[in-house]
């Protein structure tokens, strides 16, 4: 651990945990903004990026309320959305509060993780992800998730473990609003930087950060190839499409296929996909 120590098999926290803990009450009574809470946390368990999300399961979506990242956006992509709907398989439908989910220990076998999550992984190089189940009502579930890179520290495991009952409690006893707040200044950061001077999802700046697999999904939508068709041209499957498609819309601000076509097919999206150069409107 960051600071942490082990001694006799057990995790000793210190001042760094203690004061990622009491800015994450500070939040739960209106006193910081999420973002903030989270990145303290983040830093003070080792954890790379980290992000807390809700999830629907009637629906089967989600939407990231807060998210923080450690490493330099120049260097690599920034986590942006949630992976709790792709890695949990059955456990994302019972977790217990304060239950903690390893995706190396109790995950899937490699082979079966979403191209997505896999590309993540690498991208990132990541040696595991962390779910910690923060709030379950119904069918509504908080989660708070923590990627931690190659050479995470001992323990760190057994950290998260061990503090996830305070966290989890924390949340649950939150001002009533918060995560709503939250989740509708995710909402809005996301269309902004979607929009942010026109400019087009498909330019050479990558914008929204799109993974590979979704830009040439992207690419596929601009030259109006349906779901459908893009399955076929990528030997994919339709589930692997969708959820493509899914991350594509949560990091556009778009809502449907319809709308990523047609902003796909504008006369700027073609000339940033050929590599013109694309002045933004003031």
């Amino acid at each position: 651990m960051i600071g942490g120590k082990a001694h006799s098999g057990a995790w000793l926290p210190n001042a760094q945990h203690a004061r990622a803990i009491i800015n994450f009450i500070h939040w739960s009574q209106g006193g910081l903004v999420l973002d903030a809470a989270l990145n303290g946390i983040a830093e003070a368990f080792g954890a790379e990026c980290a992000v807390i999300s809700r999830l629907w399961l009637n629906k089967g979506s989600h939407r990231v309320a807060a998210r923080a990242d450690t490493r330099d956006p120049a260097h690599c992509r920034p986590l942006f959305l949630s992976f709790a709907n792709d890695a949990l398989g059955p456990f994302r439908n019972m977790p217990k509060r304060a239950s903690v989910f390893s995706l190396v220990e109790d995950g899937e076998d490699p082979s079966d993780l979403s191209p997505v999550l896999t590309e993540w992984i690498s991208h990132r190089s990541l040696s595991d992800i962390l779910f910690v189940c923060l709030d379950h009502q119904g069918g509504e579930i908080d989660f708070l998730e923590l990627h931690f890179g190659r050479n995470p520290e001992p323990g760190f495991k057994e950290a998260i473990e061990q503090i996830a009952p305070q966290l989890s409690e924390t949340f649950q006893s939150r001002r009533p609003g918060l995560v709503t707040e939250a989740l509708s200044r995710q909402s809005v950061a996301t269309i902004r930087k979607s929009s942010t001077e026109n400019v087009a999802i498909l330019s050479t700046d990558n914008p929204t950060g799109l993974t590979r697999a979704e830009w040439r999904v992207c690419v596929l939508v601009s030259r109006g190839l349906s779901s459908q068709a893009i399955g076929a041209e990528l030997d994919i499957g339709a589930a692997t499409v969708r959820t493509h498609l899914k991350h594509i819309y949560s990091k556009t601000g778009l809502d449907n296929f319809h709308m990523l076509a047609r902003r796909l097919v504008s006369v700027e999206e073609r000339e940033a996909l050929h590599g013109k150069q694309h002045q933004a409107r003031a």
